[in-house]
């Protein structure tokens, strides 16, 4: 009998472990995934000039009242973000909505609807039930193109959220334009939704990779680093004065509910904190913010517009569970 078979069970099991690998973090296995070489790039490449050729049908589709529902496998965000710029653009103003955006809500995306539609600021509408936020977007002029990137997202997939999106879908000023990848996604909708949106089916198959996708899933590489974080940020909150407390409650609730990157500027910050008698001055308000900063809680980055804003460096679901506790 040959060496090899004469081997126990323990010889021959793998010393392979997972946190031996080269790859630490998910930076790296995106990294090393990209310098993979393409397959199928003239196949694909087809496919892309395909989709574009249908652009003005698409166009003329949503002009008719239908609203666009594309569907396929591979990602199908790039064509439909060069469909918003080349096409959408020049025939009015476009929301762009990524519905992987943890939490993500439906209302959000109809007052974001209603201040583009209305030139208004964000902090006039906010206090507006979704009824009076339709009523609103009805009585507008001017027409909007919703992109709306999975709107089988998991923050959009309850009923009240796609009766919502249906409502702002049935809008005579609303274009609607949404993508979907899950198998079962039709199923979110019953026939009064359903009738709302008035879909029409578009195979948009691109078999692109879903690295945009994907950017909003759970790593399993940043998971356990992302629990010390979170961990780590609540044993120093709660070690500070009740003060303090309440200023980081307001910057991460206002990070949560306008669901942006760029964060908050300090005046705004300065006047919530003023109105709600928490400090007096800004002097205080710099103290506490230089703590957080110490702590590596806070950090300040430059807006769109050029000026410093306020941002809690953590994902939205780990800053939404450290709010729970606070």
């Amino acid at each position: 009998m040959p060496d090899h078979q004469n081997q126990n069970d323990k010889e021959c099991s793998s010393t392979f472990i997972l946190s031996r690998t080269l790859l630490k973090d998910a930076a790296a296995a995106r990294s090393k995934a990209a310098d993979l070489p393409p397959k199928h790039p003239n196949e694909k490449q087809a496919l892309r000039h395909r989709h574009e050729s249908r652009f003005y049908h698409w166009l003329l589709y949503l002009h008719h009242g239908f609203s666009l529902l594309c569907y396929g496998l591979g990602s199908k965000r790039e064509i439909l973000q060069r469909f918003a710029h080349t096409v959408l653009k020049s025939a009015g103003g476009v929301l762009d909505v990524n519905g992987l955006i943890p939490n993500l809500t439906s209302k959000q995306i109809l007052l974001k609807a209603a201040c583009m539609l209305k030139h208004a600021n964000p902090q006039t509408l906010r206090r507006s039930d979704t009824y009076e936020l339709l009523s609103q977007i009805r009585e507008c002029k001017g027409e909007l193109y919703i992109v709306l990137h999975n709107i089988d997202g998991p923050g959009l997939r309850s009923a009240e959220a796609q009766s919502l999106l249906s409502s702002l879908a049935a809008c005579k000023n609303i274009r609607l334009i949404a993508s979907m990848d899950h198998v079962n996604a039709p199923l979110l909708w019953d026939r009064q939704a359903a009738a709302g949106f008035n879909w029409l089916y578009q195979d948009l198959t691109t078999f692109a990779p879903y690295w945009a996708e994907v950017a909003h899933m759970p790593s399993l590489f940043a998971e356990r680093k992302q629990e010390q974080t979170q961990q780590g940020a609540a044993i120093v909150l709660s070690t500070l004065v009740p003060a303090a407390q309440k200023i980081f409650r307001k910057l991460a609730e206002h990070q949560l509910d306008e669901n942006e990157d760029e964060g908050m500027q300090f005046s705004q910050l300065f006047r919530i904190c003023r109105e709600n008698f928490i400090v007096s001055n800004d002097m205080a308000l710099r103290s506490h913010l230089n703590e957080f900063r110490d702590h590596q809680l806070l950090q300040t980055e430059k807006g769109a517009d050029g000026l410093d804003r306020l941002k809690v460096p953590m994902a939205a679901d780990a800053l939404q569970s450290l709010l729970q506790v606070l």
